[in-house]
């Protein structure tokens, strides 16, 4: 994945995957959003969708953009638990934000999750922790492109 340094990096690395202003998938979204409830309680958590998810994957939800041109490792933009137990961890991270979170794209490579949370913000839920990625979609996918070190999803528990 290139490193995206601006908000028109990151529109035209979406629009590589399929994305154009005022794309619209609602049933695409819905039915990824029961899928990711779903799977929440098979993995014994409950998850409540929230506006700014619900409205990140109308806009997201089925965009597969790659990290990498030479491997499989992409960024797939659907609501996704990527391992077990990760129910508790996501759990965890909307208790010490005080903020409900939800799901709106994976990584392939890592199994890490983007969450949104009631606010906008967006963090990174990898299996070496929880990270913050920025206030809004642009800020997190340019901190999400350059990678580590990322703000620890600590630093902003309440």
């Amino acid at each position: 994945m290139r490193v995206l340094k601006s908000p028109e990096a990151v529109d035209a690395w979406l629009a590589d995957a399929g994305w154009h202003p005022g794309r619209r998938c609602d049933d695409l979204a819905a039915a990824e959003v029961e899928i990711a409830l779903e799977s929440f309680r098979n993995d014994g958590g409950s998850l409540d969708a929230i506006e700014p998810a619900l409205d990140f994957l109308r806009e997201h939800a089925g965009l597969v953009a790659p990290r990498n041109a030479s491997t499989d490792d992409r960024v797939e933009f659907n609501p996704r638990l990527m391992y077990v137990g990760a129910a508790e961890d996501v759990q965890d991270i909307a208790d010490g934000l005080g903020k409900k979170v939800f799901p709106v794209a994976h990584d392939t490579y890592d199994g890490g999750t983007i969450l949104i949370d009631e606010v906008g913000r967006c963090f990174y839920l990898h299996h070496t922790g929880g990270y913050f990625l920025g206030n809004d979609k642009y800020s997190a996918l340019m901190s999400y492109s350059r990678g580590y070190p990322l703000a620890d999803v600590e630093d902003y528990f309440v």
